[in-house]
């Protein structure tokens, strides 16, 4: 086997001491010490390695593409609530219907008990119809005499109607802060670009990746649109929506890089007149991965530090357990692998 070894000297223990300012001790190596729970205050900007950025106002467009397909409006089943014997079948696979049009006529149970002794149970007739108007399908080969269960759906009636389905990476669900109202769709090798009407941001169902064509693992979220009706699509065609999740204008804004955070929720280093700084909370809106909003805690003319420094307990891997803080780092620690 060959033995490996890195010697992690005291230049790393220098490089972290570098990163936060001089005289600031990240790590205190008496005996009980504590190290500090957050960035020290009133230390100079320069220090923390960011450059003060004056806050101002801006116009922000959150835009996302995103990979889609179109698929064919689901239907709505034709469901037998009670159990019976199929008697005419009034439609196939394919055939158009209009709204309360018969499909299917079963024989079941409970009509009125033939005369004389030992007759069996009587039959009562049962028409299914059609609950919209649209194309049948889901029929099989279903035919005369066959048993139907109760609660089976034996057919499925769609509009002719077609949506774009999109998956939506979980993360990116906080950049929409409303339901989008500007959609466009582009289908690959088809007709020019069309707005496509919102229909649905939700959950998406099991498989939803592969459903896209993303292959980009579990989705967070699909979001649905409709295409126009006027519009030539095919079940299956791929191309992308781009997404207006959100837009404002003449709002407090700072660079994404400014901030901690961005969930609604962040924390910003604020500059004070004399270089020193501290951190403040701030309430977070729409941002273009660029810009961000801050809706509540900062106002124009104030600076912040950009980019933010990082949190130490993040910003230093191995060095912070949840459980127990800092962890001390010896400056001859070895660390060995063996293969």
């Amino acid at each position: 086997m060959v033995e490996k070894r890195w010697i992690v000297a005291g230049a790393a223990l220098l490089f972290l001491a570098v990163a936060v300012g001089g005289g600031y001790v990240l790590f205190q190596r008496l005996p009980g010490g504590t190290p500090p729970a957050e960035f020290p205050l009133n230390q100079a900007a320069a220090d923390m390695g960011g450059t003060p950025h004056e806050v101002g106002t801006a116009s922000i467009s959150s835009v996302m593409v995103l990979d889609a397909t179109v698929r064919r409006a689901p239907g709505e089943d034709v469901t037998a609530r009670e159990g019976g014997t199929v008697t005419r079948v009034w439609v196939s696979d394919g055939d158009p219907v209009d709204n309360g049009a018969p499909i299917l006529t079963l024989a079941v149970p409970g009509g009125p008990a033939p005369e004389g002794d030992g007759a069996a149970p009587g039959t009562r007739e049962v028409i299914l119809y059609s609950p919209d108007a649209g194309v049948v399908s889901g029929m099989g080969d279903l035919w005369t005499g066959d048993t139907v269960e109760p609660g089976t759906a034996v057919a499925e009636v769609a509009q002719e109607e077609f949506r774009a389905v999109a998956s939506v990476p979980p993360n990116d669900l906080y950049r929409f802060v409303e339901d989008p109202e500007d959609i466009t769709l582009r289908i690959e090798q088809g007709p020019a670009d069309v707005t496509c009407t919102f229909l649905s941001l939700g959950s998406a169902p099991v498989g939803a990746s592969e459903a896209t064509g993303d292959g980009g693992g579990e989705a967070g979220a699909e979001l649905v649109c409709r295409v126009p009706a006027d519009v030539e699509v095919f079940e299956g065609v791929r191309g992308e929506l781009s997404v207006a999740a959100a837009e404002v204008s003449g709002v407090v804004a700072v660079p994404v890089t400014a901030v901690r955070g961005g969930g609604g929720e962040g924390e910003v280093m604020v500059v004070a007149g004399d270089g020193g700084h501290e951190p403040r909370e701030v309430s977070l809106g729409v941002t273009d991965g660029s810009m961000i909003e801050v809706t509540e805690g900062l106002s124009v003319g104030e600076s912040v530090l950009d980019p933010v420094p990082l949190d130490p307990r993040f910003d230093v891997p191995g060095a912070y357990d949840p459980a127990e803080g800092f962890r001390d780092l010896d400056p001859e620690t070895v660390f060995e692998e063996e293969g």
